[in-house]
């Protein structure tokens, strides 16, 4: 007999400073957590890895924090974060491992990324009562190198291709217009996650599915998205978790079940010190507005979905948004232009 949960879910986090100092926490930022405590499960996207090893991987952006930022973790309450993104791998494999060590050792599980494909895909399992909820994670951003294979450590993949689309008539008319750009998920990446979905699903009554996946900054949802969100729903996810725009997008309700395409960033640290302007440019275009989902699960397995809007303040931590903020965001999860 299965029994009713709550599962807490939020988007980005890059901690590269203290921020849990005890009693010198915000009231904002209190009472955010205390959100998080009232769950059952609680859920991330964690962007930056916790090491001192290995070196910084030929990208525009690498992140990585003190090995003792895993402890402000651990004060936040989260159960279990995704690696599965394009930061997770940004000083190389090692220091991959050693995050999800650390993590682990300090009771947090982690999805997504492991020393083979198999761990990357394994999923994490909770018993809540006679309940059994386990989260999966892949990413569709992949820095070279990244994705793990049967013997390479790394990030559960699926792949994506790129196709330009060329209108000769209006090329004829404005030379230079930017081309269409079409996107879709390699399909044997998607198969054997899909397989994975499937092969867990049978052993649990919930189960969530992280997606890194988007593009930049922008309005709309890329091609794929959607796809993958689809068929992810279809092969037995419960509720598909996008994140990696750093800004809201939309929920879509597909199948009777949810795909939160992004929440928005949870903590927000970027260093800027020492950056280039192209890399302070792309930080300035991060959106502060985001918010906390709450999907309060019914012993039958469905949910309702609770929306809590929240915005990072200027130590980039999240606090409760009210008012015209509150208002804002609101707006933005069901605008439907992020939305299919």
């Amino acid at each position: 007999m299965r029994s009713p949960f709550k599962l807490a879910a939020v988007g980005d986090i890059v901690l590269t400073r203290p921020s849990i100092p005890g009693s010198g926490v915000s009231e904002g930022l209190a009472t955010v957590l205390g959100w998080l405590d009232g769950a059952d499960v609680r859920f991330a996207n964690l962007e930056t890895v916790y090491s001192e090893r290995g070196y910084p991987r030929e990208k525009l952006i690498t992140l990585r924090g003190n090995p003792k930022l895993v402890d402000d973790l651990t004060q936040m309450h989260f159960d279990v974060l995704s690696v599965a993104n394009n930061h997770s791998v940004d000083f190389g494999e090692d220091s991959l491992l050693e995050t999800i060590r650390l993590l682990e050792d300090s009771g947090i599980r982690t999805v997504g990324g492991g020393a083979s494909l198999d761990a990357a895909l394994a999923p994490a399992v909770f018993e809540v009562g006679p309940t059994r909820v386990g989260f999966m994670a892949a990413s569709c951003l992949l820095p070279v190198g990244s994705a793990a294979s049967a013997d390479r450590p790394g990030l559960a993949p699926i792949h994506i291709h790129s196709s330009f689309e060329v209108d000769p008539y209006i090329q004829m008319e404005e030379p230079g217009h930017a081309p269409v750009v079409h996107t879709w998920p390699d399909q044997a990446d998607l198969s054997a996650l899909c397989d994975r979905i499937g092969a867990a699903r049978s052993r649990l009554d919930f189960l969530g599915v992280s997606v890194h996946m988007g593009r930049g900054f922008g309005e709309d949802l890329a091609e794929y998205e959607p796809l993958v969100g689809h068929a992810l729903i279809e092969a037995g996810a419960d509720v598909v978790l996008g994140n990696h725009v750093h800004a809201i997008h939309g929920i879509e309700s597909y199948a009777g079940r949810a795909i939160l395409y992004s929440p928005g960033n949870f903590v927000a640290q970027q260093p800027r010190e020492g950056q280039p302007p192209e890399v302070l440019a792309i930080y300035d275009q991060m959106s502060p507005d985001a918010y906390a989902a709450e999907l309060h699960v019914t012993a039958k397995g469905d949910y309702r979905l609770v929306v809590r809007p929240v915005i990072c303040d200027a130590d980039g931590l999240p606090v409760p948004a009210g008012g015209e903020d509150g208002e804002r965001i609101c707006e933005r999860v069901v605008d439907r232009k992020s939305v299919v």
